[in-house]
Order: C-alpha cells, then sequence, then structure tokens
C-alpha cells in the first residue's frame, strides 16, 4: 500500500530533535529506512515522491509561486479561523518567540484538532506529491516539462490545499507546511546519505541523471538484470556504473567543489597534472542536442532548471560553433557540452560584466528587474564559454580524463569571435618543482584582469565511481580572492537597520532572537556630519547574515538603539526596490554598528542603479569605531570603479608582481609554500609542491592515447614547464667576459642585521656598498688539489656526452670560462692521466695544496663584478656539486672551485685555531683557513636544496650550524645567507647583458628574492 505520511513525519520530528541538540542525523535516517524497508520497497510505492518529500529544495523544476504570507491566508480559509485564531497563526511574525508559520499550525490544530479519519483516509506521500505536481503545472514559471504535463485548466487549483489541510493532524500539517515553502529548516537532510538508504547505487545514478524519476528508472533498470538481494561487489558496482551513461534532455550531476583557501591549500587537495582555467563571471549552461528530436536543443541552468526559452538569443552561437546541419560536425547525433554565458560586446571587444546579462535573457518570456538598466546596444551578443564535454553520439565521457575530454571538445566545438570559444586554461604539474610559482603567477594575472578566479581540474574523469581510496578523486577546486585571507576585504560599513525571518532564526538555536538580517548603509552627506554634525542619510546597499557566534556578541556587547522604522528619526534611511529581501527592514539603529565587510567583487543589482557589494559577508565586529568612518557611497562607488576596471598595460606588470608578493604572505604563518624561510637562526622550512605525489596514471582507471596528442595541440597556450623538466639558463656560446658591467642596482643579499617580518621589495642590503671591491680574483675559502678538479673536469665531461643543445651551451660556457683564467692547476693534467678522482662524498677528506697557485676566475656574465665574488660559498651536499646544472652555474659564474662542503665548515669550528686532524701541514691548514673565513661575517653563502631528495639533509644541516654556533663567543658567531642554489639561475640572468632589460625572476623583480631561505 502507499506510504503514509504520518511515517516520514515522525522522522522528520526526530531529526528536529537532533538538531535543537546539535547531533547529526544519518543514523536516524538510516534506521528509519531500514525500518521501514519492506514499505518503501513495495510496489506500489513511489520512490520519487518519497524523495521528492523529504528533498524537496531539489525539486526545482516545480515552483508553486506560494510564499509564507500567502500560505498562511490559505491555512486560515482551510481551517476558517476567526479573527482571534488567524492572530495565533500570524504569531510567527512577532520576533523573539521562536516560531514560525509551521509551529503556529502546529499549535493551532492541537487546540482544536481536525476531525479524526480512519485509518484508510490517511493522507499518503503519493497523494500529496501528485497534488505538488499538479500545483506546479499551472505556474508559468515551472519547467516546460512540468507545465506540458497539465492536463486540464481547472488542474492545480489553490483549492486542493485547503483541503488537504483539513485532513491532515498537527505533526503532518506542519511538515506538509515547510513542503510547500521548499525548507525544513533547522532540519536539513544530507541527499547523499538518503539517496544511499534508497540504494547503494542510487547516489551515483543520481549524479549520472540528475532526475529523481530518470534515476529511478535506470535503477530498475539495472535491478532487473542483477539479483536484488545479491550483495554487489565493488567490481560488479563498477562495471554497472560504466555501463551507465547520461541522457539527452535529463541534466548531468554537477561535480563536486572544493574551495582552496591559499596556494599551500591548492597544493594540499591537488595533485598531479592539474587543469588550471580561468572561472568565468557568468550563468552556468549544460548543453544538450540532439538533432534527430523534434526539440533538438535543451539548456540546463545551474539549479536544474530548463532555461532554453530563457536563454533563445543563445541558440544561433551554439548551433554556429557545433556546425549542426552542416558536413564538418564532429558527432552524427548528440553531444552533452558544459558552458558559461556571458555577453560580449564588439564595441569593445570583451566580455561585459555579470550584471549586463539581465538584458539579454528573459525569464519565462519577461525582462525581469531591468527598470534602471541602459538598454542593450547593439553591439552586444550574447556568447558561449565551453569548458568541458560530457557525452558524444553514444559515447559517455564521464569516465573519460579530463585531458581526452577537452581534446574531443577542441574537435567537436569551432571558435567564433564573439558567439563562441574555449575557457582559458594552462596544464600545471603539480609535481613539477616551478608549479607553485606557475600557479601564483596565473592566479595573480586573474586579479590584476578582474577576473573571477581559477578552477583548478585534475586530469581525471568527471565522476569517478569505482576508486573509495582517493579521498577527492574527480573533484574540482575553486580558488578565488575573497577565500584567502584578508585578501576580499573591502571596508567598514555602517548597519543602518535589522530584520526577521523566523525560519531562519530557528537555524540559530538562540533564544529570544530578535534579528537575523542587517542592513548595510553607506552615508550619502558624510562631509556634513563630520563638520556640521547634519542628520545622517544612508543609502541601504547589502543585507548580511551572522553566523551564530558572531550574532550572540552582537546581541550582548552592542548598543545600537534600535527603533521602528516608521519612528527613526536619529537616520534617513534610502531603501532601493533592487536590496529588499523576504525580510523587510524592521528596525532602525539610531547608533549604527560597524561591520568589516568583504566581498568577491561588485555588482549592479538590478533596480538600484549603482554598484554594490557582491556575496558580501561579515569578517569583523568592531565596537571601537563609530559610523562617521566608515565608507560613503561616493567612496564605495569609486572603489568599485577601480576594482572594475583593466588597469594600465604600463601599471599591468607592476599590479602583477604586487599580486604575487601579497599571495606569498598568504601563505599559511605568511611563508611561500615553495620557498624555505625563516626568520630567526632555526632550521631551513622545506616546501611541500604537491601532498599527493600520486600521478594520474595511477588513479585506477585506463589511460587514454589522446592524453598525447592534447599536450600537443595546447602547448603553444599552456605552461611548457608543466610537462618538461626545468631548463637550465646558460650563457650563449658567442657570450664573452664584458669588460666592465654596469652595477645592477640589486647587489646583494638582505642585512642580517635586519630581522623585521615586514617584507621588503628586494632582499639585498644597503651594507653590500660596505663590502671590500676587486673580488674578481679572490682567494678561495679552500685550495682544492688537483683530484677534486679532476672529479669535477670528469663529472662535467660525462654530463656533456649527451648532445643535446642545453649541453652544447653548457661545454661552451666553460671553454669561455677556462679561457678566461690565468692559470690552471699544474696537476690537472697528471691526475686526469693517472687516473686519481676525489668523490664528492671524500670531499672533506681530500687532499688540499698549496703548492700549485690558486687558479685566478672570472666570471662569464659580468667579470669583475659578480655578484657572487662577495661570497664564500658553502654547499649543504656533494650532490649539489654533482649535479650538472649547478655546477656548470657555479662554473660560468668563476667561483666553482672556491665551493666547499658545509660538513667540512662545521667540523672547523669544532676545532682550535692550531690543530690538525687531517694529517695537513700548518701553512695548508683547513681549520686555520675556517677561522679566517669565519672571522669575516659578510662572505658566507650557503646553498641548499629546498626541493630535490636533499631537502631534510639541508633542515638537518642548518639545526647544527645554529645549534653549534650558539656556543661559540659572540664575536665568533657567523651569519650564513641561505639560499637554494637555483638562485643561481635567476643571478645568470640578472648578470647576462644579452637578456631584455625588463627581466623576470620566477615572477619578482628581484633576483635574490625567489629563493632566499634565510640566515642561520
Amino acid at each position: 500500500m502507499p506510504l503514509h505520511f504520518f511515517l516520514v513525519c515522525r522522522l522528520l520530528d526526530e531529526c528536529e530533535r537532533l538538531c535543537s541538540t546539535g547531533k547529526s542525523n544519518s543514523k536516524v535516517v538510516a534506521d528509519w529506512f531500514a525500518h521501514h524497508r519492506s514499505s518503501i520497497h513495495a510496489h506500489d510505492v513511489d520512490l520519487g515522491a518519497l524523495l521528492s518529500t523529504l528533498l524537496p529544495e531539489k525539486r526545482t523544476d516545480r515552483v508553486y509561486c506560494i510564499q509564507v504570507a500567502s500560505l498562511e491566508k490559505i491555512i486560515a480559509r482551510a481551517l476558517m479561523l476567526g479573527s482571534s485564531r488567524v492572530a495565533e497563526l500570524a504569531r510567527y511574525r512577532q520576533p523573539g518567540l521562536g516560531l514560525d508559520l509551521a509551529d503556529c499550525v502546529e499549535r493551532i490544530l492541537k487546540a482544536t484538532p481536525n476531525p479524526v479519519s480512519n485509518s484508510h483516509d490517511r493522507v499518503t506521500v503519493e497523494e500529496l506529491d501528485v497534488l505538488l505536481h499538479d500545483l506546479a503545472s499551472g505556474i508559468r514559471w515551472s519547467s516546460p516539462a512540468i507545465r506540458r504535463s497539465r492536463k486540464s485548466v481547472a488542474q492545480g487549483n489553490r483549492d486542493d490545499l485547503e483541503c488537504i489541510y483539513r485532513r491532515l493532524d498537527p505533526a503532518e500539517a506542519k511538515w506538509f507546511t515547510r513542503l510547500v515553502l521548499k525548507n525544513f529548516q533547522p532540519v536539513i537532510l544530507d541527499p547523499n546519505v538518503v539517496f544511499a538508504c534508497c540504494h547503494p547505487l542510487l547516489p551515483s545514478m543520481i549524479k549520472i541523471q540528475d532526475d529523481f524519476t530518470a534515476a529511478i528508472r535506470m535503477l530498475r533498470h539495472v535491478k532487473g538484470e542483477l539479483l536484488r538481494d545479491s550483495a554487489l561487489t565493488a567490481k560488479i558496482d563498477r562495471t554497472v556504473l560504466l555501463s551507465l551513461k547520461p541522457e539527452v534532455g535529463v541534466k548531468v550531476g554537477r561535480q563536486n567543489w572544493l574551495k582552496a583557501r591559499s596556494i599551500k591549500h591548492c597544493f594540499n587537495l591537488g595533485y598531479g597534472r592539474m587543469s588550471i582555467e580561468e572561472k568565468i563571471d557568468g550563468e552556468y549552461c549544460q548543453i544538450h542536442v540532439d538533432v534527430t528530436a523534434k526539440q533538438s536543443l535543451q539548456i540546463f541552468s545551474k539549479s536544474g532548471k530548463d532555461s532554453t526559452e530563457d536563454r533563445q538569443g543563445l541558440h544561433g552561437a551554439i548551433y554556429e560553433s557545433l556546425r549542426i546541419g552542416r558536413t564538418d560536425c564532429n558527432f552524427r547525433t548528440k553531444c552533452i557540452l558544459e558552458g558559461e554565458l556571458v555577453v560580449y560586446s564588439h564595441r569593445e571587444n570583451k566580455i561585459l560584466p555579470f550584471h549586463r546579462i539581465r538584458n539579454h535573457v528573459t525569464r519565462r518570456g519577461l525582462f525581469l528587474n531591468t527598470g534602471d538598466d541602459s538598454r542593450p546596444d547593439a553591439c552586444e551578443e550574447l556568447m558561449i564559454i565551453y569548458f568541458d564535454m560530457l557525452l558524444i553520439d553514444d559515447r559517455s565521457l564521464l569516465n573519460v580524463r579530463r585531458s581526452e575530454r577537452f581534446e574531443l571538445l577542441r574537435k567537436t566545438v569551432h571558435a567564433v569571435k564573439g558567439r563562441a570559444d574555449f575557457v582559458p586554461r594552462q596544464v600545471v604539474d603539480f609535481e613539477h618543482p616551478y608549479a607553485v610559482s606557475d600557479l601564483r603567477k596565473a592566479f595573480a594575472q586573474v586579479i590584476v584582469a578582474k577576473g573571477e578566479g581559477l578552477v583548478l581540474k585534475p586530469d581525471d574523469p568527471y565522476f569517478n565511481f569505482y576508486r573509495h581510496d582517493l579521498p577527492f578523486t574527480g573533484r574540482c577546486i575553486k580558488f578565488k580572492k575573497e577565500y584567502i585571507g584578508n585578501l576580499g576585504d573591502v571596508g567598514d560599513f555602517a548597519v543602518v537597520g535589522a530584520g526577521f525571518d523566523a525560519s531562519k532564526a530557528k537555524t540559530y538555536n538562540i533564544p529570544n532572537l530578535q534579528w537575523t538580517q542587517f542592513y548595510l548603509g553607506c552615508l550619502e552627506n558624510k562631509e556634513q556630519v563630520l563638520r556640521w554634525k547634519a542628520t545622517p542619510v544612508f543609502t541601504v546597499v547589502a543585507a548580511v547574515e551572522l553566523n551564530a557566534s558572531q550574532l550572540k556578541m552582537v546581541l550582548s556587547s552592542s548598543f545600537p538603539s534600535p527603533i521602528s522604522v516608521s519612528e527613526n528619526q536619529a537616520t534617513r534611511l534610502k531603501v532601493p526596490k533592487g536590496i529588499e529581501t523576504d525580510s523587510p527592514m524592521l528596525v532602525a539603529f539610531g547608533n549604527p554598528l560597524v561591520f568589516d565587510i568583504r566581498c568577491f567583487s561588485f555588482d549592479k543589482p538590478g533596480n538600484t542603479g549603482f554598484w554594490t557589494l557582491r556575496f558580501p559577508c561579515v569578517s569583523k565586529i568592531h565596537f571601537d569605531r563609530d559610523f562617521r568612518d566608515t565608507v560613503s557611497f561616493d567612496e564605495l562607488q569609486a572603489m568599485a570603479q577601480s576594482a572594475t576596471t583593466l588597469p594600465e598595460a604600463d601599471d599591468d606588470s607592476q599590479e602583477n608582481l604586487e599580486w604575487i608578493a601579497r599571495l606569498e604572505e598568504a601563505d599559511p604563518r605568511r611563508l611561500p609554500v615553495d620557498t624555505a624561510t625563516q626568520s630567526t637562526a632555526t632550521t631551513v622550512s622545506t616546501p611541500s609542491p604537491a601532498k599527493s605525489t600520486q600521478t594520474t596514471s595511477q588513479h585506477g582507471f585506463d589511460a587514454s592515447p589522446i592524453v598525447i596528442s592534447d599536450d600537443e595541440n595546447i602547448a603553444n597556450e599552456e605552461s611548457a614547464r608543466a610537462w618538461t623538466k626545468p631548463r637550465v639558463l646558460f650563457p650563449c656560446q658567442q657570450l664573452k667576459p664584458p669588460a666592465g658591467c654596469a652595477q645592477k642596482q640589486s647587489t646583494s643579499p638582505l642585512d642580517t642585521r635586519s630581522k623585521t617580518r615586514k617584507r621588503r621589495r628586494s632582499r639585498e642590503p644597503e651594507a653590500a656598498s660596505l663590502l671590500p671591491a676587486g673580488h674578481g680574483s679572490r682567494e678561495p675559502l679552500l685550495d682544492l688539489s688537483g683530484n677534486l678538479s679532476l672529479l669535477r673536469e670528469e663529472i662535467m665531461s660525462e654530463k656533456a656526452k649527451s648532445g643535446d643543445l642545453q649541453q652544447a651551451c653548457e661545454n661552451a660556457c666553460a671553454r669561455d670560462v677556462e679561457a678566461s683564467r690565468t692559470r690552471k692547476p699544474a696537476s690537472l693534467d697528471g691526475n686526469r692521466a693517472q687516473g686519481g678522482v676525489a668523490r664528492g662524498r671524500d670531499l672533506e677528506a681530500a687532499s688540499w695544496s698549496t703548492d700549485t697557485p690558486n687558479p685566478v676566475t672570472q666570471c662569464s656574465y659580468a667579470a669583475s663584478n659578480c655578484k657572487l665574488t662577495a661570497y664564500t660559498i658553502l654547499v649543504s651536499s656533494a650532490s649539489i656539486i654533482d649535479d650538472a646544472e649547478p655546477a656548470a652555474l657555479l662554473k660560468a659564474h668563476g667561483v666553482l672551485g672556491s665551493v666547499a662542503l658545509a660538513d667540512a665548515w662545521l667540523k672547523s669550528l669544532k676545532e682550535p685555531a692550531g690543530e690538525s686532524k687531517t694529517g695537513i701541514d700548518d701553512t695548508t691548514n683547513l681549520t686555520a683557513h675556517m677561522h679566517e673565513a669565519r672571522r669575516d661575517q659578510s662572505k658566507l653563502m650557503l646553498l641548499v636544496d629546498t626541493i630535490g631528495p636533499d631537502a631534510a639533509e639541508s633542515k638537518a644541516l642548518v639545526a647544527r650550524i645554529d645549534e653549534l654556533q650558539r656556543d661559540l663567543p659572540h664575536h665568533l658567531r657567523t651569519w650564513i645567507t641561505v639560499y637554494d642554489w637555483r638562485v643561481l639561475r635567476n643571478i645568470s640572468i640578472a648578470e647576462d647583458k644579452s637578456r631584455p632589460l625588463k627581466r623576470n625572476y620566477d615572477g619578482f623583480s628581484d633576483p635574490w628574492r625567489r629563493w632566499h631561505c634565510g640566515y642561520c
């Protein structure tokens, strides 16, 4: 028999009880389904009706046009209430009682219940579902499918609601009232829990076909092929889901989305190759095309509504871009695509702001909220920005990688200027050492271009139904400016009044709550108020809500002097029609509060005619500030105009660099995730470019050969570093050591005596000018023997055997450096003939000799003006010298022969200046050299590897140096500037005069800053 509605009401009552205690209702829901399993799966029970009853907010296709006020009148007529009981029904309007309309209906029916009916006349779930469906079928705002199901003109009369109310008991009337209003608050049921309780496969099927009727039909088809009571293994689950596919005309569910709060958070959530796409500020469209059907085109909105009629102006662009009806169309019959609807101006050659869309898109044939807008220009038209493809002919793409789907999208869609295009994107490999820098620069560029933000998508299937061990598989990441720290802060705004929503008040669980919404106002006469104490005139620009803790703080600590709006004389309030909400302002504040507001951007809502805040939220509540110090109306308009206007070309790069710096500081503890940083003498922080090092080929689905072609096709517009190794920068073969390079403003790292938290534009010290000149022919810290020189020469010769361009440049550089030397170690050739080699791990034990004069080296870029000549360079590990790139860079700067291991220097700190434990005579004593270098504190630079496998070793080394120096007398302690060895790349760029004057050092204007790690 059909399912009785009172059974559902018992479940909702229990969930409401748990909500008041703050407990989850998932177990109660699961127990209820288990207890009524036989009734739910009976042949005459409509599972779709049950889901529509438990999750009314999911039925966006049904619109009843019944709000609280109109439903109150319907109930009063249905129950034939007198004036006193009508007043009792309207008690929900009074703030502080904790009642809503549903509670008032329940109280009335408890006092005077409806006549008792027999059990056979109890209201069923199916009966209510049919009633609401018929009611929605007569409303023009419902979906076309709902309206087409209307059988007669008289169908769906509101009189049917009155008849139902006369048959309900108090609990049923309460929950039916909330069902009609599509608001069960404070009860919130998790849709995935409800779906899983119906059937384990239903949550995934709802994603494939986001429609209750279609998903249940699909479920019954699958159950017909499998035994109902069989235990479905994971393999069977996977096989079943992979055999299912989307259906044209039924919306596909949306992917799961995560919000990233910083660059570091992005790398915690992402992994492998990520598609970095610009988030288009438009209206989401899911486009269904079936050239064989009578209605060949359908467009679904983000909420799931069928918006084909409303977006009539987009149809031509879709047909043209897909080449429908032409021989070069890439599909035979049908496809499903995703895109974003925007307005394009051919006069300005750009996409217009979001608020311009309402002038081109109707709502069931009407242009809404356009009274204060300028008329649309003839050069404006709707445009579609495609970003994904879910179905092509009979092939489902839900289990296909992102890269292959985008490649198919490129083959299917033909870009048309101002009509159709692809989303701007680049692919970044999160396991690549440059990934953090690439993402930061991409995000800074979007901010400078006044974009909405970024979307990060893994190279995974659209839905991954069969892998539960990867928590974020198939999930996309939204990354907006307002998600990061205080980057979305706008300023302080005056709170000029408050409103009350009975349903919203029940979600706070705060007794005697009077206000749920707060209205923000901006002074129009700020100058008059400050000078002559004139009556403040406010224009209300937005309404905001507070979380529970903020609301409790306001109630306990503020004194806003509330007064009825009609009696308010302290202020003058202008409330534009476009700012009005469902909860009108009830009280005005004679002493306005001050809220610190943050928002995504600025917008022009309908029927306002001015800029206001878009998606505002409260970040702080100030009790020590006055409303006279808040943002005025003119200041808000100027702020919005600046935030929505693209900068001049000259200011673009500067603003981009400023945003990169701000993004660095926004990382946790103000430490950039890709830079090992320390503000005091501690260990070096090792960056973690990606928490998950699992590549996309290990995610449990088959690799697609189209991934390769995707890389080839988009190589010109995507970051080349996303799939290649770091490019080594070497001087060209023709480059000769210049006689006198002009000294660059940046000369050396930041003064070690300055240890402030404030970030400087450059980490180079004023103290650099005090360094002695003439370091072109310098005395190295340690005199390397021929064995060590032979080791390095053999390492370089082995590396050069690959014969690629990079090594050719390196060899040319080496020849230039060798030619510039005045002397060479006399034992070099002899040792090579003897084959004696001192390995890197034996560096500290190698024989050091002064019999052979030190080689006089010179930088191949800047000669004696090289920045590195002012430093004695230590390396944290011999592997840095053994690696081709850092060795070649050091060699190009003429300092390779003077590099020493930090461990050897560290051991010298433990020895008295006159002792030797290596068997070397006093004239060549290593310890003596170390003590001599230690006295010159300005010359020590430690090169570490913060990204490679030696990162942990580098941290331990810096810790040992710091610990050991704490025991030394203060005058013998040495400041060591710590850099990642990759700083050598930027120094090479800075000193290479053949490069353009406007240089970029991994997104910075300073070559030293990017890879600076700190001091020890």
